[in-house]
């Protein structure tokens, strides 16, 4: 394989492991919000002075954040699925001799 290809390829590599590093990171905070948010609905429902309103749009941002929670996860799972192809082809580059040119 030409080594401009393996370059691509190493670069693409590189990218998709800086790419998992900030996911991870937005799975984490994203984790963490949605627990805060959920002890602070908890926290809203134990009081008798809360309004339905602001129980309801808490609920409604709680329900954002899992949304985007799960679309995370999705992603990390496409992330993870590149990367091993990627590194399939890579490996697969090294192994197998490049076709020989023939003309008819």
């Amino acid at each position: 394989m030409p080594s401009e290809v393996t370059l691509i390829l190493r670069n693409s590599l590189l990218e998709t492991d800086r790419i998992k590093r900030r996911q991870w990171i937005a799975f984490a905070v994203l984790f963490l919000a949605l627990l805060a948010i959920l002890l602070w609905i908890g926290h809203l429902a134990g009081q008798t002075t809360t309004d339905l309103r602001s129980l309801v749009l808490w609920s409604v941002i709680a329900m954002i954040v899992a949304v985007s929670y799960g679309a995370m996860a999705l992603a990390i799972y496409i992330s993870r699925t590149t990367a091993r192809m990627l590194r399939t082809v890579e490996h697969l580059s090294r192994h197998i001799a490049p076709p020989s040119s023939t003309t008819l």
